[in-house]
């Protein structure tokens, strides 16, 4: 049975590479393996998406960008998601619990964010979390050393306020997601990958 793996994290905590690293692991055993990433960039709601982490669309709030990863989400799961499990495992740069932490900025979104992804928990919970336990000042050391135009989120006070709702979500979930911790400022994101493996192998 195909497994739903997402990998959770901070912007600057490693998320892409540690999940073509993972890749990697299945591809070594022929196991067929599709990485995929939230938002998505075939369709229009997510090409919004990401103008407005961007910049480059304003004054969009809290409440609309998190509708908006709501519905991005649920054309991703139909489209691509669900029909990829029948054939392959899935791997998912991001799922409903970075919207916890982007948009659930305080108790009371964290439960409409919770609210409004309802149907994609219904649908396709994943069968493995991961989140990259990168710290904020670290994170943030590496989106400076990047050299590129910085996301709206990419502040280390945004990224301290997300760290916490991270924490926040992930005490929520855990009784419902299966979430693990990896990782560290000094981890190597092979040795992230490695590790992640070492969770999955047993259970495929």
């Amino acid at each position: 049975m195909s497994k739903f793996i997402v990998i959770e994290g901070l912007d600057g905590s490693g998320k892409s590479t540690v999940t073509k690293l993972l890749a990697e692991h299945f591809n070594s055993k022929s196991l067929p393996t599709i990485i995929t990433c939230e938002p998505t960039t075939n369709n229009p709601i997510g090409n919004l998406i990401q103008n407005i982490i961007s910049g480059e669309v304003k004054n969009i709030d809290n409440e609309t960008l998190a509708l908006l990863f709501a519905a991005d989400r649920h054309h991703h799961l139909a489209n691509e998601i669900i029909p990829t499990l029948a054939h392959s495992h899935v791997i998912c740069d991001r799922y409903y619990h970075s919207s916890m932490a982007y948009q659930g900025i305080d108790p009371a979104s964290l439960k409409r964010v919770i609210a409004y992804n309802q149907t994609a928990m219904d649908i396709r919970r994943p069968d493995i979390v991961f989140f990259l336990n990168v710290s904020p000042d670290e994170c943030i050391r590496r989106v400076k050393a990047r050299n590129e135009e910085a996301s709206i989120f990419e502040t280390l006070p945004k990224l301290e306020l997300r760290y916490e709702r991270y924490m926040a979500a992930i005490e929520h979930m855990k009784k419902i997601d299966n979430i693990i911790i990896v990782g560290s400022d000094k981890a190597s994101a092979e040795e992230i990958a490695a590790e992640m493996w070492s969770h999955i192998e047993g259970k495929l």
